[in-house]
């Protein structure tokens, strides 16, 4: 019987940990330090306890839609309806403890593969959030100090953004000076699917350190990528807002439309980005 009773609480256990979930936080942040004001975007994180994706919600709906369009075999899909502050799509491998950007840039997805990893500091304080009781924790991470509440009641390693690793999903983080907070607003047992958003993209897979040097030079200037597109030739001519990528004018439109949504992190996350 004691055999038998251990089976069932490792079966019980290993059903907890396997469990999807769907967690949806407030996203709040400055896009200059000074500012007095929060700009103010829903995320979710999807995770099954194993590997988790990390993205503003109204690009999760978007991604959602690509995949259940290419599952059905469509090839092309519908302008979105919203459009997303935070550009990025971060997805976490909880096994391997590494964590992957992915941004779509133009044409291209670039995707970088990360090692490092939050060390926390977890500490007495405890609190109630959520519903749930939590437990406070502290790391520095990206050039930032982070403070941290966990529910143990919910066995999920995860959090938004790249925070993993704690024993209980984080349900709230904010850095040291308040210019960054995550908070939960909603949690739901599902399974989502977002794995065939960008099967027929390209693929630019590049180092932390080569991503590093590219996203300075591209705030820069983002229509530096155009060059050598349209080369003489080719059989394909790329078109920005209907005129082609050479022309002045399409450059100067795309350097203001980019630099829009760069300016909105002018206070970056990490100041000090990660290469390993």
């Amino acid at each position: 019987m004691k055999r038998l009773f251990l089976v069932i609480v490792i079966l019980s256990s290993c059903l907890t940990f396997s469990q999807d979930y769907k967690i949806i936080y407030e996203f709040k942040w400055k896009s200059e330090k000074n500012d007095n004001a929060y700009n103010s975007e829903l995320t979710t994180l999807v995770s099954n306890g194993n590997e988790s994706y990390f993205e503003a919600l109204s690009k999760f709906k978007y991604d959602s839609l690509k995949t259940d369009m290419r599952n059905k075999g469509f090839r092309s899909f519908p302008s979105p309806k919203e459009e997303w502050k935070f550009q990025s799509l971060i997805a976490k491998d909880l096994k391997a403890q590494t964590t992957i950007l992915e941004q779509d840039i133009f044409d291209k997805i670039y995707i970088t593969k990360y090692e490092c990893k939050p060390t926390w500091t977890i500490l007495k304080d405890k609190t109630t959030l959520f519903d749930y009781n939590v437990q406070k924790a502290e790391t520095t991470f990206g050039g930032r100090k982070w403070i941290a509440w966990f529910a143990n009641e919910i066995p999920m390693q995860d959090g938004p953004y790249k925070f993993f690793g704690l024993p209980g999903l984080i349900l709230k983080i904010n850095d040291a000076e308040e210019n960054f907070i995550f908070e939960i607003k909603g949690l739901t047992k599902e399974k989502s699917d977002i794995s065939k958003r960008n099967r027929t993209s390209s693929i630019v897979n590049l180092s932390p350190k080569q991503w590093n040097s590219f996203w300075e030079k591209y705030q820069n200037e983002p229509s530096n990528i155009f060059a050598n597109l349209n080369e003489s030739g080719a059989t394909y001519s790329y078109v920005y807002n209907g005129k082609s990528v050479n022309t002045k004018e399409a450059k100067e439109s795309y350097d203001k439309a980019e630099k829009a949504k760069i300016n909105v992190f002018k206070n970056p996350i990490e100041l000090r980005p990660c290469e390993k």
